[in-house]
Formats: C-alpha cells, sequence, structure tokens
C-alpha cells in the first residue's frame, strides 16, 4: 500500500497497518491543521514506511505515535526547513510493543530566521520485547543567530536483549567541511548548500515520486544561506 499526500489541509489519522505500507506528506505554503496527529498500530510482521517533508510558512505541532507487534518494523522520516518567525513542534514515539520490532527515526532541519525548531520524541521498549532494535537521528542546521532549536531524542528501554541508540546534532556549518569543499573550487555559497541540504535529501527523495522530489530540489536550490 502506497499513500502519498501533496499539500493536504490536514494530516490527522489513526489507522491499522495490516500490509506493508508507504506513507509520504508533502506539507507546503500554509497549513491550517496547528496541531495534528497520526497514529499507527503497525501489525505482526508488517512493515511502515512514513516519510513528512514540512516547507509550510505556518505554526506546526505534529505528534507521531507508532505501535509495534512481533517482528514488526517502522521507519519515520521527518524533513523540515523553518524560515520564518514560527514555531515548529515534531514528536515522534515509537512503542516496541512485540518482540523483535524494529524502527528507525531520521530528523533533520534546517532554522533560518528567528523561528522555533523542536524535534521531540521517544523509543520505548515494553519489559518482554527482546531482540528488539531501535535508532534515533536528529540535525537541525542553525543559520540565524536568532534561530530556537532543539533536539531531543530519547530511550525508554525496559528490557535487557535489544539494540537501542540515538544521536543529536544541533549548530551552523562546520568550517572544516566549508574549508574542504571551497578548496575544490566550489564557491562559498554553494558550499553551504550541499552541507546543509545534503541531511534534508535522503529525506527528500524517500517520497519516492519523480516529478515532486524533482520540485522540491528546485525549490531548496533557490533558497539563499
Amino acid at each position: 500500500m502506497k499513500d502519498l499526500l501533496v499539500s493536504p489541509k490536514e494530516i490527522t489519522k489513526d489507522l491499522v497497518v495490516d500490509e506493508d505500507s508507504s506513507f509520504g506528506y508533502f506539507l507546503s505554503d500554509s497549513f491550517e491543521e496547528k496541531k495534528s496527529s497520526l497514529h499507527f498500530l503497525v501489525k505482526e510482521g508488517k512493515n511502515l514506511s512514513l516519510t513528512l517533508v514540512d516547507f509550510t510558512k505556518s505554526d506546526l505541532d505534529i505528534d507521531f505515535v507508532i505501535d509495534l507487534e512481533e517482528n514488526s518494523k517502522a521507519t519515520l522520516q521527518i524533513a523540515s526547513i523553518d524560515s520564518g518567525n514560527f514555531t515548529k513542534i515534531f514528536h515522534g514515539n515509537v512503542n516496541h510493543n512485540g518482540i523483535a520490532s524494529t524502527s528507525l527515526t531520521k530528523m533533520a532541519g534546517i532554522n533560518s530566521s528567528t523561528g522555533t525548531l523542536r524535534f521531540l520524541g521517544s523509543s520505548y521498549i515494553k519489559n518482554g520485547a527482546h531482540k528488539s532494535s531501535t535508532r534515533q537521528e536528529a540535525k537541525i542546521t542553525n543559520l540565524s543567530p536568532d534561530a530556537k532549536s532543539e533536539c531531543s531524542p530519547a530511550l525508554l528501554i525496559k528490557e535487557n536483549d535489544v539494540k537501542a541508540s540515538h544521536g543529536a546534532a544541533l549548530g551552523a556549518y562546520d568550517p572544516e567541511m566549508l574549508f574542504y569543499l571551497m578548496s575544490r573550487g566550489i564557491s562559498l555559497e554553494e558550499s553551504k548548500k550541499l552541507i546543509t541540504f545534503g541531511s534534508l535529501l535522503p529525506i527528500i527523495e524517500s517520497l519516492e515520486d519523480k516529478d515532486l522530489v524533482s520540485k522540491i530540489k528546485d525549490s531548496l536550490g533557490g533558497l539563499i544561506l
């Protein structure tokens, strides 16, 4: 099952995933729902891929809750750009309720103005959900000294026989990376774009719509950093 929504007015839903499924959301312009929630129950042995790309110029507060049964798998990916005085908050919560369940959460963002961008959430492995595996990754690039950003992944582990890890990065450009790119003839502006968009592109490309991905890349290329 595949479902791609482009510029939806709302995304709140509660869904049981009883077959391998892929859901993609591209939010652009303004978005009417300031508070949204998506809850997915992934049944035994099924896979869920969930991607959200946010280019809106509005406040957002979106909760993702994924419940995993035995031998199920979920990948949650979020890419967001905050280019104004907006408050954008994304919560990615994955609950491992069954044994040998697997999850990967990846969040990447750019905060280029005076707004607030927050990546929050947790991976919970309950007692008895042994042989489960979870990984959380969050990264925000601040392009303004007035940007207010937060990456706060959390691991809530109640079982010993599991794999669990997380990583978070928050900051501006790595001067060594800039020097490396510019030493190979790439301009300062293009070097910044390569570094900034490098974390977003893998998530954007997972939308699996060539025309839409091409349009999004064109929009990224037109941004002035």
